[in-house]
């Protein structure tokens, strides 16, 4: 009895949670930048730093290929509510070496997707593109669905 009970709020959980998304939009943005190829030590309090590192300098083995992986690393979190249309996401940024002058990168998903749930893109800015240009100032995410702006986050340095 106490197991059926317990299935039923589990699947009553999941379902509400699925659902919690109604519109395409942006959930969160993690920033990780990694400014040193030398792992933060093993104290508990730095554990989720060692573990970014570890994560970003996975597969890397000589010290040279350690270094190109210096830079900062974005992680976009978004709902994709209507999977048969066409997405953009769209990232502006500015660098420290380049001024005020505004980049961009897009990420465009023409294809249709076989289902509506919540996916991650990463957008990196390191090697040779980072020591030249510098460590990332300001941001800003747009996400457009179907060739209309939906949804919409910046840092807080963002004019």
């Amino acid at each position: 009895m106490r197991i059926c009970l317990t299935l039923s709020s589990l699947a009553i959980a999941l379902l509400a949670s699925c659902s919690q998304y109604q519109t395409t939009c942006i959930t969160g943005m993690a920033d990780l930048p990694l400014k040193t190829t030398e792992l933060p030590s093993d104290r508990w309090q730095e554990a989720p730093l060692r573990a970014n590192a570890q994560y970003i300098l996975y597969g890397a083995n000589s010290k040279a290929e350690k270094k190109l992986r210096i830079g900062d690393y974005y992680f976009l979190r978004w709902y994709d509510a209507e999977p048969s249309r066409p997405v953009k996401i769209e990232m502006l940024y500015t660098q420290a070496l380049t001024g005020a002058d505004v980049l961009t990168r897009t990420v465009e998903y023409n294809e249709p997707r076989e289902d509506a749930c919540e996916r991650k893109e990463k957008f990196q800015f390191s090697g040779a593109d980072y020591a030249k240009r510098g460590d990332i100032m300001t941001w800003k995410v747009n996400l457009y669905c179907g060739g209309e702006l939906v949804d919409s986050l910046q840092s807080y340095l963002w004019e």
